[in-house]
């Protein structure tokens, strides 16, 4: 197996309404696009999107691993498939985003050169997988609205993003429950705004409230295992790891301190699918169950997740809205309704036009 060409492309993709997180507003996404050829003639795509403030990965430093390190110690080398994954992780340091689309795009191709899909060659099947809904943060009625919109549209499942500070996020909550009338079951994503004892205090608030809560993803600081395990110990509502976990490294760390009861993954984190499914079989191994998440990205990049997601048996829940957000209507084509359905016919089939 061999590579004979790499092409990039950057497009600007703009949101339906910004995107509002503890960390970050967004109102629009680059993305940039990777296609690689093999020897054999067959093509792949990936994609990437920068975000600073979790992998801190610009539009440029993308494009320039992809056409520096990365396509550098991959073209015109012959190897295994598994071989030429391993040489995309050992390029370069960092650079999650650009080895995540270089490795989405190998392993297309190679589905490609074996006349099967990418969810045929991750071993997945016929799944109808229940997405959920994100609700950006905002004003307590901003976000009624969003959550009204989303329960009208058929979603369950709403993640809440809250982070401005505990007794405001608790308030938002109880009122969005109130309003919700026990149609809503929520996750709850700080992105790491509260303190551990914070978390904890209102956790514990929300579970006396009788809140119904799936989950609290990052309540703390990505970097602090120790709060983190320490919330987790703490109240009965599950935790996830987020912005803790991105390599399989990250999971063996949270599974041997048990840090977290679930593991959120994310393509743009780990570095490709590759890294990505070792992380769910770490947590596996560990009885700790995973999410498949996304960044603010396109389909192209999603449906990549959502094959995974679809074929690895310890990733039982989904968060793959993100395509959602986008104004393009093809991008909303499989992932803008409760139910993603990879037997959609819809496929990114061509490169975007460049900037």
């Amino acid at each position: 197996m061999k590579v004979t060409d790499i092409q990039t492309k950057t497009t600007v993709k703009q949101l339906k309404e910004p995107f509002v997180t503890a960390i970050r507003k967004v109102t629009e996404i680059e993305v940039i696009s990777v296609s690689v050829t093999l020897s054999t003639g067959e093509t792949g795509m990936g994609a990437a999107a920068p975000t600073y403030a979790i992998t801190g990965e610009s539009s440029e430093s993308i494009n320039a691993a992809l056409s520096g390190p990365i396509s550098e110690d991959l073209l015109h080398v012959e190897g295994g498939f598994q071989q030429l994954l391993c040489k995309i992780q050992a390029s370069c340091a960092g650079n999650s985003s650009a080895k995540a689309a270089m490795d989405i795009a190998l392993h297309e191709a190679y589905a490609a050169s074996k006349e099967i899909t990418l969810i045929e060659l991750l071993g997945g099947g016929p799944l109808l997988m229940e997405n959920d809904m994100t609700i950006s943060l905002g004003s307590r009625q901003h976000m009624e609205e969003q959550m009204q919109k989303h329960l009208g549209a058929g979603y369950r499942i709403l993640k809440v993003k809250l982070g401005k500070n505990p007794e405001t996020d608790l308030q938002t909550i109880l009122f969005l429950k109130e309003k919700a009338n026990g149609r809503a079951l929520f996750r709850i994503d700080a992105n790491q705004a509260w303190k551990p004892k914070e978390a904890i205090h209102f956790i514990r608030e929300l579970e006396r409230q009788n809140v119904p809560l799936e989950l609290i993803e990052q309540p703390v600081k990505s970097w602090d295992l120790e709060g983190l395990a320490y919330v987790t110990n703490h109240v009965h509502t599950p935790v996830m790891a987020d912005e803790s976990c991105a390599t399989r490294k990250d999971a063996l760390k949270i599974v041997q301190m048990r840090a977290a009861d679930m593991i959120n993954i994310k393509l743009m984190k780990s570095g490709g699918i590759r890294e990505a499914w070792a992380v769910a079989d770490i947590a596996e191994a560990a009885g700790i169950p995973c999410m498949m998440g996304s960044m603010m990205e396109s389909a192209a990049s999603v449906q990549a997740a959502a094959a995974i997601a679809n074929a690895h048996p310890n990733i039982t829940m989904y968060d793959l809205d993100a395509p959602a957000w986008l104004q393009e209507k093809s991008d909303n084509l499989l992932f803008g309704s409760p139910y993603v359905d990879l037997d959609s016919p819809y496929k990114p089939s061509s490169m975007p036009e460049e900037v």
